[in-house]
């Protein structure tokens, strides 16, 4: 049975695959402004690349082109046949607690603003189109896939919010007085409850493995889009 040639058979892989891991680390370097995002060299044609935060995730045998670990070095030798990305300073500032514009894009986030602390970026303060707490924490909740504890602010009826990458005292008393009354970070510190609750502050501990699985997917989401053609598979690892 005659069948008809395919005329990309001849080209390189480069020029056949959705996209090469040169590619790929030349984006991620570009739109999460990391260093060194080429981890281990590997085939140059990617069509499917597996997305996990760190080899414990992955499965036995994935069946992708390249990988991309949040936290690769703890790698090793597994998986030699394939190339491996990664990114780990500029992923958790852009894509988890912190200065996430991803996700107050996401969210339909308004008059987003930097917050800085101690010279630093430490996070964004924004209003959300929801107009008080409990429609607001539930497109939250809904966006992250749940959250680790949480408590609401003294006066429910309205909400401006703080998304930060740390939870201390002074952080805490910085955005009070910017009009914060919300306060989403990763993980809850028992030494600035005390501080939060005196201030009338809702708090929301989103969990920080939670987060950076969102910035996993968001991260998939904008790939796909970069590259017309490539596909993605997040490994959460069964968590």
């Amino acid at each position: 049975m005659e069948t008809t040639p395919d005329p990309s058979a001849d080209l390189p892989v480069e020029e056949r695959a959705a996209a090469t891991l040169a590619d790929l680390a030349g984006w991620l370097h570009v739109h999460l402004n990391e260093r060194q995002t080429l981890f281990r060299v590997g085939p140059a044609g990617v069509n499917v690349l597996g997305l996990a935060l760190e080899p414990a995730d992955l499965p036995e045998r994935p069946e992708v082109d390249a990988l991309f670990l949040h936290r690769a070095l703890r790698l090793g030798d597994r998986f030699p046949e394939l190339g491996v990305l990664n990114a780990h300073d500029g992923f958790d500032l852009q894509l988890t607690t912190g200065p996430n514009l991803r996700l107050a894009g996401r969210l339909g986030w308004r008059e987003v603003r930097p917050l800085f602390w101690q010279g630093k970026a430490a996070g964004l303060t924004a209003i959300p189109p929801q107009g008080e707490w409990r429609a607001f924490h539930t497109a939250l909740r809904e966006e992250l896939r749940g959250e680790d504890r949480s408590w609401g602010p003294d006066d429910p009826s309205f909400v401006r919010l703080a998304l930060t990458n740390a939870m201390n005292p002074g952080l805490l008393g910085l955005a009070h007085r910017l009009g914060v009354n919300v306060y989403l970070t990763g993980e809850m510190r028992p030494s600035a409850q005390e501080t939060a609750r005196s201030l009338g502050l809702g708090v929301v501990a989103l969990g920080h493995r939670r987060t950076e699985l969102w910035g996993l997917r968001q991260l998939a989401r904008e790939l796909e889009e970069a590259f017309p053609g490539l596909r993605t598979e997040v490994y959460a690892g069964g968590r």
